[in-house]
């Protein structure tokens, strides 16, 4: 029987579960994630408008301002303790409290919107994936990445102890929650389908043995 989505809360409220979940070494992923997404945009040398939804901890926005300091970055989360290691983090970075849901931006405000391991938290994605789109100026870029949900108990066992064998054994159970709650890339495919406006041109293509990627175009 192929594994069910099992959600997770939606924001990591505590600070203790924040902490667990900065501990984590995402260093490999976060940097893959920053290498792939420059390959899809057209340029990287203009000061592009960046929003980052789902934030978290911030260090994806902090990878990209060491990398493109000439980009403007925007960082957006639900969580005030994960937005308090982000501001700890980079200072001179802006991060927003606020619902990916309801982004408080207005239409067309950023040439590049991107988003990582935030679909899994939510019950129903459409409605932030549909204000991502709201916000992407037109011909604006969407870059998205979150966990592919295993097909069966066993396979998502083998990735945790694969990816998070030497964790403690919450953050483990954090990983085994958030690969329980991922979509399939099918249910994402499906999903970007019955958008009430989806974009123009999007793909959506395995990129691990335990991600998808969406690349959009507004």
């Amino acid at each position: 029987m192929p594994l069910q989505r099992i959600l997770e809360p939606e924001v990591m409220e505590t600070p203790e579960t924040a902490a667990a979940y900065e501990a984590m070494d995402f260093t490999a992923v976060n940097t893959a994630f920053c290498e792939d997404l420059a390959a899809v945009l057209p340029t990287v040398e203009q000061p592009l408008q960046v929003l980052d939804v789902g934030t978290g901890n911030g260090r994806i926005l902090q990878m990209l301002h060491q990398r493109y300091p000439h980009w403007q970055l925007t960082g957006i989360d639900l969580s005030p303790a994960m937005l308090a290691i982000a501001r700890h983090h980079s200072p001179q970075l802006n991060f927003i409290q606020g619902d990916a849901k309801a982004l408080p931006f207005a239409a067309a405000s950023f040439d590049v919107v991107i988003s990582n391991s935030l679909v899994h938290h939510l019950a129903d994605p459409q409605p932030a994936l549909g204000e991502m789109l709201r916000v992407l100026r037109p011909q604006g870029i969407l870059f998205i990445r979150d966990l592919c949900r295993p097909a069966t108990k066993a396979a998502l066992q083998v990735l945790v102890d694969q990816y998070a064998g030497q964790d403690t054994p919450e953050q483990r159970q954090l990983f085994a929650d958030s690969l329980h709650a991922a979509l399939t890339l099918m249910e994402m495919r499906d999903l970007l389908r019955t958008l009430p406006q989806p974009p123009q041109q999007w793909q959506v293509t395995l990129t691990s043995d335990r991600h998808w990627t969406v690349v959009a175009q507004g």
